[in-house]
């Protein structure tokens, strides 16, 4: 099975995504060849706190064990603005919508996540984490796209989305796109919280 662990963006960041997206498309219908963007889906939008991959279903009760406990770190609220591209703008691969503030302790939530996992016997990537909000994947490059100056045209209005919580999903892939089911939540409480 298809697992990943992920945290909720909320409703304001959906709107304001669905908005971005409807943008960036008028401008990319009006190059040349435009490209063949596969935009995220509103209601699958999510940021990705640890991607596990392909995972023997034998192993899952070990990781919803690992995940169940509350985590000891604050809710927090998350800062959405701008748009960027990976690798880079020249020759993007992914679009995106990147955090201002609220970072660092999603970056704790990550670390943590990364530490209870070391147990199951699953090979966890050792990358860097950046946090950001995947939009869009690039399937067909086009011709004519000037992508830094469509990133730079469309502006993101900021918004926030509460993290009360990290949830652990299962992702299914159709002919229609991936659905995502929740396995297990732990929610985010203080340190002196009971």
């Amino acid at each position: 099975m298809r697992l990943f662990v992920a945290v909720d963006v909320g409703d304001a960041v959906r709107r304001e995504v669905a908005r971005v997206v409807s943008s960036l498309s008028h401008m990319l219908e009006a190059v040349k060849t435009p490209p063949r963007v596969v935009w995220v889906k509103p209601a699958a939008l999510h940021v990705t706190i640890k991607f596990l991959g392909e995972v023997p279903e034998r192993e899952l009760p070990a990781i919803v064990t690992a995940l169940t406990p509350p985590l000891t770190i604050e809710p927090f609220t998350l800062e959405w603005r701008g748009l960027g591209a990976f690798p880079g703008p020249r020759q993007p691969r992914a679009l995106w919508v990147g955090v201002v503030n609220g970072g660092a302790p999603l970056a704790q939530v990550e670390a943590e996540v990364s530490r209870r996992l070391a147990g199951p016997a699953i090979d966890l990537a050792d990358r860097t984490f950046l946090p950001h909000l995947t939009v869009g994947r690039i399937k067909m490059p086009g011709a004519g796209v000037d992508w830094p100056k469509v990133l730079q045209a469309v502006e993101v209005r900021q918004v926030q989305s509460a993290v009360e919580r990290v949830t652990l999903y299962r992702s299914q892939l159709t002919q229609f796109g991936p659905n995502y089911t929740g396995v297990v939540s732990a929610p985010l409480v203080g340190a002196g919280t009971d």
